[in-house]
């Protein structure tokens, strides 16, 4: 993979800007390249050097956060399928800041439907390969297992960052996700009741 110059970096983090910005407050078929382009005080030139259309400025931002979330989670969920002691299980606070502007558009109710099929395609991926690796036998309906998790994954986290504004501290949330995830919600909701009883 090409290195990319810091100018480059910077040009294509205007684009992607100025297009999430607009994206925030109406639906995609009504943005249009001028408006973006305006926004980020570029020339439309520039904006065909790095992508074909809007729709491929999206599906590559959607592929650049997807591919650093799998990267930032895959040795997370490792380490929960061997019930090792880890907190918090999510990346860390710096990565959700670092993309809360993408990441609060996609999920949110302009969002890209498409872009949280995808984020659950590759967990289920993920945890079929893991799964396997860690020699956890296959079951009938597994696929629905996987299904449920990857979805209250996905649910959890875009309510945290767009209805909650991340208020509640990434290592809480990441250690509901784990005895969620280990105890289901009913088992969860039955410990916190027991705990505030000693509280």
């Amino acid at each position: 993979m090409i290195q990319e110059s810091q100018r480059v970096l910077e040009t294509k983090e205007k684009i992607r800007d100025a297009f999430f910005e607009l994206y925030g407050t109406k639906k995609i078929e009504r943005i249009s390249i001028k408006e973006i382009t305006d926004k980020a005080q570029l020339n439309r030139g520039t904006f065909y050097v790095y992508y074909k259309d809007i729709y491929d400025l999206l599906e590559k931002t959607e592929d650049e956060l997807i591919e650093e979330l799998m990267d930032k989670i895959k040795d997370l969920i490792l380490m929960i399928l061997r019930d090792q002691n880890i907190s918090p299980f999510l990346p860390p606070l710096e990565f959700y800041q670092r993309y809360s502007k993408f990441l609060r558009v996609l999920f949110g109710t302009n969002g890209d439907p498409h872009f949280v099929y995808k984020v659950k395609t590759i967990i289920k991926k993920t945890l079929k390969e893991l799964f396997e690796n860690e020699n956890i036998p296959k079951v009938e309906n597994m696929e629905y297992v996987m299904e449920y998790i990857s979805s209250a994954q996905i649910g959890i986290i875009s309510y945290w960052m767009v209805e909650n504004n991340m208020a509640l501290p990434v290592s809480e949330l990441g250690n509901m996700i784990k005895q969620i995830t280990l105890h289901g919600p009913v088992g969860y909701l039955k410990s916190q009741s027991i705990n505030q009883e000693f509280i």
